[in-house]
């Protein structure tokens, strides 16, 4: 083939860098709580009727659920299992993006 040197193609090496989810963090614990209290705080104002009020638990659910599935997924990572037995490995090392 075209391009390929004699004895064949050059050997290559892939380089992965594995990074980790962060824990939930305090930041969306607060953001949860913060959300429930302002659609609390709707629904007693404009009432529990409302379209503000809707709108405020809407919020908050959504809060509510992307806190569930960054749970579920700490939970049912193996690589998070790994790196609690071996958290010096390669494949653990927390890299800042």
């Amino acid at each position: 083939p075209v391009g390929v040197p004699p004895g064949g193609p050059p050997a290559t090496r892939r380089v992965m860098t594995v990074v980790r989810a962060a824990p939930a963090s305090k930041d969306l614990n607060k953001n949860v709580q913060d959300a429930i209290k302002e659609a609390e705080d709707t629904c007693n104002e404009k009432g529990t009727k409302s379209k503000d009020c809707a709108v405020a638990w809407d919020n908050a659910e959504e809060l509510l659920a992307e806190k569930a599935h960054k749970k579920a997924v700490e939970e049912n990572d193996p690589l998070e299992n790994f790196c609690k037995d071996a958290p010096d490995a390669d494949e653990c090392r927390m890299h800042e993006i």
